[in-house]
């Protein structure tokens, strides 16, 4: 036989140790093997002992204070025959109504997504035009060949990265546009 826990902290741990089994014993939602198992140890540990009768005292006060409910032995009928009488028109109805919205949605959405496209087109094109413009500018002021000529002496093609400057520029003006545009739009 195992040593009983003596200090009051080894109790608690003890009972926090075995109240789930314990519960599910005193259920029945346990397998045999650990029904076995249980049912050895209790035989041996007052603490388990007492935790068990305190637990057979809640569960008949809970049992008396709160009857299991029966269930009416025509209870599936009764709702069958409840599904059964709701009106097959006022179904095909409810049907309809949600068909209808589903494709008032679906027609909504397609008008959306056209009006956008036609903003945010324009609006890259328009920012890429403004790419090019701004490129011209950048080209005959120099800038561009200078940025360009930093990044040559940096270790790259000086004409690769003054088209990839452009683009970038490109790229977050017809951006920004397209975005205003879109919440125009909208």
């Amino acid at each position: 036989m195992a040593t009983q826990p003596s200090s009051p902290q080894q109790i608690l741990e003890h009972q926090l140790d075995w109240n789930d089994r314990l519960q599910d014993w005193l259920d029945g939602d346990i397998d045999a093997a650990d029904r076995a198992a249980v049912e050895s140890h209790l035989g041996g540990c007052d603490i388990c002992q007492q935790q068990m009768a305190a637990l057979e005292r809640i569960d008949e006060a809970l049992f008396s204070a709160a009857p299991a409910p029966e269930l009416n032995a025509a209870f599936d009928d009764e709702l069958f025959a409840q599904i059964d009488a709701i009106d097959e028109t006022k179904r095909a109805a409810a049907r309809q109504r949600v068909e209808e919205e589903l494709q008032e949605n679906l027609r909504a959405l397609s008008r959306s997504w056209r009006r956008a496209l036609a903003f945010v087109i324009p609006g890259v094109v328009g920012g890429i035009v403004l790419a090019f413009a701004l490129a011209g500018y950048f080209d005959t002021s120099g800038l561009a060949g200078k940025i360009a000529a930093e990044g040559a002496s940096i270790g790259g093609n000086a004409s690769t990265i003054q088209t990839a400057l452009i683009a970038m520029i490109g790229a977050g003006i017809g951006g920004l546009l397209a975005g205003w545009l879109a919440k125009v739009a909208d």
